[in-house]
């Protein structure tokens, strides 16, 4: 996909990323976006595109991707293509995460999360964070033949803002800011639109080797550990890394260095847990915000806002 986009650009492509090949195959390879960012923010900036991520998008194919691509693009329908997006995406994009939420209207969002330290520039840029997103649209576009009235929410468009009508008709969604959290929103009727290459033989065969790469990836994944334990508790009050580091058996030390190699800490990725269960507890109908700051641990509903006012910049109610 970006050799292709830097043949476009008129780049030689081994310049970059010497070690890839040209054919494309079916195998399955976990990817870390941060492993290639300084060289793909080099090839950004020597296209003098600077949407070079929406165009990069525009030559995925079924293969880019291996199986996980493949069965995205054979499945039954859009619901099946999210639902699979989201239970495989640890083989294609760490330190992203992708979560399906259904909105209390019964629509579907695809929330696109970051698992970097908050504020750590030196991870996953702007152009990589906008490459795995422009390509997780394009895929959606594609395998459907086109979704109308999609939309992308996101905190701040990170580029010119001349360059947004662009980077909208590019990918065919609109675009909104101001969202605490970067999503997909699909219409209402969405989940029922039929796949364009369905085809449940290939489907069938290339979903058991994905759940296998996932089991073993996910017992490595010392952040989703961490998520899973915590989502068993029904509040966060009494929580503390040594629980935690217990309930893995390991010890305190152990867990900071192997949470250290990943450039983060226990407290970042306790502060990212929140925020991302805060902003499901907000969506649901039937919970107010005393009782979310009280499944969050927090002493009082002020605390909580202003914890929450730190994450996103708005207070919980603005999301109300």
């Amino acid at each position: 996909m970006l050799q292709q986009a830097a043949l476009q650009f008129g780049l030689e492509p081994n310049d970059y990323f010497p070690d890839e090949t040209s054919s494309e195959r079916i195998r399955i390879r976990p990817a870390d976006l941060r492993a290639f960012s300084t060289r793909f923010n080099q090839l950004c900036q020597d296209s003098g595109e600077p949407l070079f991520p929406a165009f990069a998008a525009k030559h995925v194919s079924p293969l880019t991707f291996s199986c996980y691509s493949l069965a995205l693009w054979t499945g039954n329908d859009l619901n099946t293509f999210i639902q699979d997006a989201c239970q495989y995406c640890i083989l294609i994009g760490s330190p992203i995460r992708l979560k399906h939420h259904i909105t209390p209207k019964g629509n579907s969002e695809l929330w696109v999360i970051n698992h970097d330290p908050f504020n750590d520039k030196s991870k996953v840029s702007d152009h990589g964070f906008m490459m795995y997103v422009a390509t997780l649209i394009e895929m959606i576009q594609q395998s459907t033949g086109g979704v109308d009235k999609l939309i992308l929410k996101i905190t701040r468009w990170p580029f010119p803002q001349l360059l947004q009508p662009q980077f909208e008709q590019l990918m065919g969604c609109q675009i909104k800011t101001g969202s605490p959290i970067l999503k997909i929103c699909f219409p209402s009727n969405a989940r029922e639109i039929r796949l364009k290459g369905r085809d449940p033989n290939i489907y069938s065969v290339t979903i058991p080797p994905l759940r296998q790469a996932v089991s073993q990836l996910e017992s490595h994944d010392i952040i989703l550990l961490i998520y899973k334990l915590l989502d068993n508790e029904p509040n966060l009050k009494d929580i503390s890394r040594e629980k935690i580091a217990a309930e893995m058996l390991m010890s305190v030390r152990t867990l900071n260095r192997r949470l250290a190699v990943l450039g983060s800490s226990y407290r970042q990725v306790l502060e990212q847990y929140k925020l991302e269960k805060a902003l499901l507890l907000i969506s649901q109908p039937n919970i107010n915000l005393t009782d979310i700051a009280f499944r969050l641990g927090f002493a009082d509903l002020s605390s909580f806002s202003r914890a929450f006012k730190g994450w996103t910049g708005h207070s919980p109610t603005h999301f109300l």
